[in-house]
């Protein structure tokens, strides 16, 4: 809890108790000066009524209104029968503003003042002090409790923005730092088995031993398929496409940053719509997967992606008309890509279907549930 929050919460604490003690002595005041056994009565009355709307698990605590209409019937009961009950209404007036809305407060207490000037007119006569007094009271509580109200909305306000923004600093922190890492590992471990490859590649070349060219040829690839993998964890770590743009935007820009250049492309179906910041960023992802292997695997020609917006559902398809591959042999084997995008999908409900066979291209659909939210939601 921040320092204004606890201070508010503080003179809020003082003001209730402070209420509870001035209602306790009034109302000791009223039966002292009881003379019949009806305000006794009704003192006792209005006593049991306030206990069961102050205590947490009372009856009448979560009945605000209720309560109120309760006390104040009874109030009147009392000031009927004397004049000592008309300075309840003062600590009442409080009462009344901080548990209603600014504008029922004011009907209730204008209410109440001109039943408390009536009465006491009766009792005591007619005169300036007799109006004045409550009229004072009741302006005074009103324009106090209000700013309370409106100081106490203010600071709450205020607590809610300052959290959002520490919320916000900490999740740019945090994108900074997989930004950090992932700029780490690319100028590190892909560097490093990026001049490892070439090494391999080079020393192929000097090689005349059969045994020996068949062992440097398997270490060049399985040192590009763990670069592969490298770059991979740097996509899914800094998903830059999508930083300051729209989904549609991103995958535009997933599309076009590639060797392939026109070759491949984009489209939107249906209408684009806002969906939440980490199924988009994992979108993304997925699609920076899928592109990655048509360029590395398929050996296509051409390819094309396309985000398609439903009612109740995103898909993302992306084909080729490359070599294909064997589905069943690819996902049992040591393949980490499509796995991964799998399990991203499915952190929504969602799927990714793959269609390929060797020679026949390759056609991967990544298909995740959300509804579409209309004006009538």
């Amino acid at each position: 809890m921040s320092t204004n929050q606890m201070t508010l919460s503080r003179i809020e604490s003082v003001l209730t108790w402070g209420l509870h003690l001035l209602i306790a002595v009034l109302l000791i005041l009223v039966l002292w000066r009881a003379d019949h056994w009806s305000m006794w009565l009704l003192a006792f009355a209005y006593a049991t009524f306030y206990l069961l709307g102050v205590i947490p698990r009372g009856p009448l605590f979560n009945h605000r209104l209720l309560w109120i209409v309760l006390l104040c019937t009874i109030w009147i009961g009392l000031i009927w029968d004397g004049p000592e009950p008309a300075y309840l209404a003062f600590p009442m007036f409080f009462l009344i503003v901080l548990h209603t809305s600014p504008l029922r407060s004011a009907l209730i207490i204008a209410l109440i003042t001109a039943i408390a000037i009536a009465a006491l007119s009766v009792h005591l006569g007619f005169s300036v002090g007799v109006v004045t007094g409550p009229a004072l009271g009741a302006a005074v509580a009103w324009i106090l409790g209000t700013c309370f109200q409106l100081l106490a909305t203010t600071v709450k306000e205020l607590v809610d923005a300052r959290t959002a923004a520490i919320r916000a600093s900490k999740s740019a922190g945090e994108l900074a730092e997989r930004a950090r890492i992932a700029g780490e590992i690319h100028d590190t471990v892909a560097q490093g088995l990026s001049s490892i490859q070439m090494l391999l590649h080079a020393a192929e070349k000097r090689v005349s031993d059969p045994q020996a060219l068949a062992q440097l040829q398997l270490a060049r690839q399985t040192t590009a398929e763990n670069l592969a993998e490298t770059r991979n964890i740097i996509a899914a770590l800094q998903p830059q496409p999508l930083v300051g743009a729209t989904l549609p935007v991103a995958l535009a820009r997933v599309a076009a940053n590639t060797p392939m250049g026109e070759r491949i492309s984009f489209a939107v179906d249906g209408m684009a719509r806002q969906l939440p910041d980490q199924m988009e960023a994992d979108i993304v992802r997925i699609a920076q997967t899928l592109v990655g292997n048509v360029l590395r695997h398929s050996q296509a020609q051409s390819a094309k992606m396309t985000l398609t917006y439903q009612p109740d559902q995103i898909l993302l398809d992306v084909l080729d008309d490359g070599i294909g591959f064997d589905v069943p042999a690819v996902l049992s084997g040591s393949s980490v890509g499509l796995p991964t995008a799998q399990k991203r999908a499915e952190k929504y409900g969602g799927s990714i279907i793959i269609e390929s066979s060797p020679g026949a291209g390759t056609g991967i659909s990544l298909c995740i549930p959300h509804l579409e939210r209309t004006s009538h939601d």
